[in-house]
């Protein structure tokens, strides 16, 4: 028996392989309930699995049951002295994960409430999963038998961990720090590590933890009110992907705080139908300030999609502004208030905003039509721009029926050239709609029609000589120009080669006469030495075989004088 023992302990215990935890965890989040922000559904994954683990290594928790007494539960702990495969590492790794999960799917229901139960119950989640990461990192530390990498991954995956936590306790300083921490160690193994899926795995990392970082720096600094620091906050807002939908809406929170405190000092009048008025309402003056930042934001915005979020969300914050003040207006009017028609204060803003809101959806529209166009890789439809410049031209007309548009001459002339100038985009695109349909008259009216409503967009634009609101160039009208006559040539070079195409088909038609020449001795027709020359034969003398000819029946004759002829019987004896 000694002998035995003393055996045992000469063994020599082989290093376990290489545990990568972030690949381990990544992993499991993409297949059981993340790629869909199911936290829900991976926490209940993560204690599954702990439990299956404890199972197969016979390391679950004891329920000890006394007579007379309730059953009394005694966990097991992990401990470095009980790590006997590295099976029992992913104990505390998903025991984390775990605890993490849980945390912030509590974090999505809590909401916009900072004294919420739920808020409260995230915050001791978050410390029992530091509790994990921590405990995991000192036994993998203390364990001779794990290699290198696995200690930097524990290192790095705590110090997250721990950011995590200290960045909802919103002590920015600190979970900077960590967050600094966990990145220089992931950068640090990518340089290490040769396979290429695991070094993908740790820049991309990286990339996650940058937002986290830059938003502690900004909380940390003194520039909260600097509009460079809010477009760095809004194009990082851009660049976070779907899965980061928790960090998504604290980048809106911050940049909500950011604009609440420029309007504070924010004074601004607006002007329309040759009226000033003062902007008092706290939603009109963010949207205010909003629109002054989006121009900067747009030009900085290199990728269409992410411009067109941009839009998106500008349009629809002036829509919920101008259903706010509505529902303002109708207030007034039901208290009895006195309201001066078109002239009150209140509905000059609602005006003000519609003329923004169509002014900002003819912008984005414009920008779609100058996208589709570049689209060289693939095959446009002349239908696809019909559709945007029906949009541009209503948008257009609406701006010109707004209530005291009409005061303003520069922004009527302007209004109208674009709306002109897009009719004759549109002729010239339901012109091509026609030609590819071989529809060649109805193409050739409708690029007579384009050059006209060009015509009419020019003399339109010479009248608007410094005017601000016009956009439109005279370049613009001469390419269009040049596109509609040089499609007007060939469609009218199609016509005739249509037409000549038709005369041969008659001729062939009257070559191709199969009747006898025998028939038609009386008739003239032109036949040429190439039409006797034919192999095939189309000219016939005589139809053989003959057809048939119809001829009299033989003549039938009654003798009817016999009936009435009498003969004595006797005549024949």
């Amino acid at each position: 028996m000694v002998t035995v023992e003393h055996q045992k302990e000469n063994i020599m215990l082989s290093s376990f392989a290489t545990l990568s935890i972030l690949q381990l965890i990544k992993d499991a989040q993409q297949k059981h309930g993340l790629r869909h922000g199911d936290y829900q559904r991976y926490r209940g994954y993560c204690a599954r699995r702990v439990r299956r683990i404890r199972k197969s290594i016979g390391f679950t928790h004891v329920h000890k049951g006394v007579s007379k007494h309730a059953a009394k539960f005694i966990p097991r702990k992990l401990a470095s002295d009980i790590v006997t495969e590295e099976r029992c590492l992913q104990i505390a790794v998903f025991d984390a994960e775990r605890n993490w999960s849980y945390a912030i799917q509590l974090k999505q229901e809590a909401g916009e409430d900072p004294h919420s139960r739920k808020r409260f119950h995230m915050i001791g989640k978050l410390r029992r999963a530091v509790k994990h990461a921590s405990n995991l990192e000192s036994i993998i530390r203390s364990c001779e038998r794990v290699d290198a990498v696995t200690k930097l991954e524990s290192q790095a995956y705590n110090s997250w961990m721990h950011g995590c936590l200290r960045f909802e306790l919103k002590e920015w300083k600190g979970a900077l720090e960590c967050f600094k921490t966990a990145k220089k160690i992931y950068e640090k193994l990518a340089t290490v590590v040769k396979l290429s899926d695991l070094v993908e795995l740790y820049r991309v990392r990286c990339r996650e933890i940058q937002p986290q970082m830059r938003y502690c720096e900004f909380n940390c600094g003194d520039d909260a009110s600097c509009d460079a620091a809010m477009s760095e906050m809004i194009n990082m807002r851009l660049q976070l992907s779907e899965e980061e939908g928790i960090l998504q809406e604290d980048f809106d929170k911050l940049i909500a705080e950011l604009r609440t405190k420029a309007i504070v000092h924010y004074i601004r009048n607006i002007e329309w139908a040759n009226e000033k008025v003062a902007v008092t309402n706290d939603n009109v003056k963010n949207l205010l300030q909003a629109l002054e930042q989006f121009d900067h934001e747009l030009a900085q915005t290199t990728i269409h999609e992410d411009k067109m979020t941009l839009y998106e969300q500008l349009l629809s914050r002036i829509r919920d502004v101008i259903q706010i003040l509505n529902e303002e207006q109708k207030k007034l009017v039901g208290n009895g208030t006195q309201i001066d028609g078109a002239q009150s204060p209140n509905r000059l803003t609602i005006i003000y905003l519609e003329f923004l809101r169509l002014k900002r959806t003819i912008e984005r529209y414009v920008m779609i039509i100058a996208h589709t166009k570049t689209q060289l890789e693939k095959k446009i439809k002349p239908q696809d721009l019909i559709r945007l410049c029906d949009t541009v031209i209503e948008n257009s007309c609406e701006i010109l029926e707004l209530p005291g548009a009409a005061t303003n001459r520069d922004l009527e002339t302007a209004y109208k050239a674009k709306a002109e100038y897009y009719r004759a985009l549109r002729c010239f695109c339901l012109a091509e709609a026609h030609a590819a349909l071989a529809k060649w008259n109805e193409a050739n009216v409708l690029y007579d029609r384009a050059v006209q409503r060009i015509s009419n967009t020019s003399l339109l634009l010479k009248n608007a000589k410094g005017n601000t609101f016009v956009v439109e160039k005279e370049d613009d009208l001469k390419n269009l120009y040049e596109q509609i006559t040089a499609s007007k040539f060939a469609t009218q070079a199609n016509r005739l080669v249509e037409a000549a195409n038709d005369n041969k088909g008659d001729a062939k038609q009257e070559i191709s006469d199969s009747r006898p020449l025998l028939d038609t001795l009386n008739e003239f027709r032109k036949i040429t030495s190439k039409d006797i020359c034919k192999t095939e034969q189309n000219i016939r003398i005589i139809s053989v075989p003959p057809s048939f000819i119809s001829m009299p029946n033989k003549p039938m004759f009654f003798d009817l004088a016999l009936n009435h002829v009498k003969v004595s019987i006797y005549h024949f004896y």
